[in-house]
């Protein structure tokens, strides 16, 4: 999620959870339009996040409580956060058709499913809204850009009020959404029913990311729908190539991006289709209506840190990615009609 912007968007009641804050240029808490806890994030590869926040603001996490009582224990203060891009770009990627070489699928029987939320209601024991930006998403997250409607989660990219603008200081032309787990992932399934967006410059997707913040350690895998031209999607598996880093530290890794754009041959704008994400030990799969449309199986063995899910949608400052700014950018959603989230156990 690296020349474009980053995008590109997992909470399991039963994993040890990770604390959630985020920044991404700037470390400080609260968000210049009110909402709290939130920071401007550079991302890492066209992706959905980096920065600090919680769904319900200040200094971090008021849903991590919830999410404790469901069965795991919560890190507390809300840190955490990568997401987004480094630069605030995104790699963006060769195009093809779909489909890879790979080895045999992992045996179904090593996932169990921790929990299918149908979206009756923004369950806060799982999910929280984020509140930030970085370098390259012109959009600030807000709360009230992602609702429940008709039993359905539904993510909005809408013109801001002048004057917005995100913890340091810079402009934001627009409000976006950041859907984040409360928990983390080590290895796993997240599968999901979803229309995605349409819009130049308009970017939706479902992420899983590593998310300290500013991240010592780089993990993260994405499906990212460009709006402009919505029947490529773009697939990304970013990991730190680079020499450790020892926490904490005050700039972010820059991790190493291998982006592969895939003509769905449909617009996934216009219906609904069911969009996966598989990782194991092994490598990481990427699938559309239970089609294999991508394999990465390349640096594997440094994708072994543990992962929070994101539903985002937000617009792109990269015109040569995902498209130019127009009017329609303005007026698009995304629209979630449920999640399942499997643990992996070999």
């Amino acid at each position: 999620m690296m020349s474009s912007t980053r995008c590109t968007v997992a909470s399991l009641l039963f994993f040890a959870f990770t604390a959630l804050a985020c920044d991404g240029s700037s470390p400080p808490p609260g968000s210049a339009t009110g909402a709290g806890g939130d920071g401007t994030g550079a991302g890492a590869g066209g992706g959905s996040s980096a920065g600090t926040g919680s769904s319900s603001a200040g200094t971090g996490s008021a849903t991590a409580g919830a999410g404790a009582a469901a069965g795991a224990s919560s890190a507390g203060a809300g840190e955490g956060g990568a997401g987004g891009t480094a630069g605030g770009t995104a790699a963006a990627g060769a195009t093809g058709n779909g489909g890879s070489a790979g080895g045999p699928p992992p045996p179904e029987e090593a996932f169990t499913l921790l929990f299918r939320d149908d979206f009756d209601q923004l369950d806060a024991a799982r999910w929280q809204l984020m509140t930030h930006s970085w370098t390259g998403n012109l959009a600030l997250f807000s709360q009230s850009a992602a609702t429940i409607e008709r039993g359905q989660l539904v993510l909005r990219l809408t013109p801001a009020p002048q004057g917005t603008a995100d913890s340091s200081g810079a402009a934001k032309t627009f409000l976006g959404a950041e859907v984040r787990s409360v928990a983390s992932l080590t290895y796993g399934r997240v599968r999901a029913r979803v229309k995605l967006a349409r819009g130049s410059a308009v970017v939706s997707s479902l992420v899983t990311i590593y998310t300290p913040w500013p991240a010592d350690n780089w993990n993260e895998l994405d499906i990212e729908c460009l709006g402009a031209e919505p029947n490529d999607v773009q697939f990304n598996a970013m990991v730190y190539t680079g020499a450790p880093v020892q926490p904490p530290v005050t700039q972010s890794v820059t991790p190493t991006q291998h982006p592969q754009k895939v003509d769905l041959g449909f617009d996934p704008s216009e219906d609904f289709h069911t969009y996966q994400i598989e990782w194991t030990p092994s490598g990481a799969r990427f699938s559309v209506d239970d089609v294999l449309r991508q394999e990465w199986t390349e640096r594997i063995d440094l994708m072994v840190l543990p992962q929070n899910v994101l539903m985002t949608i937000w617009a792109s400052s990269s015109a040569a990615w995902a498209g130019a700014v127009t009017a329609e950018t303005g007026r698009a959603s995304a629209t979630y009609d449920w999640i399942e989230l499997y643990r992996y156990t070999p």
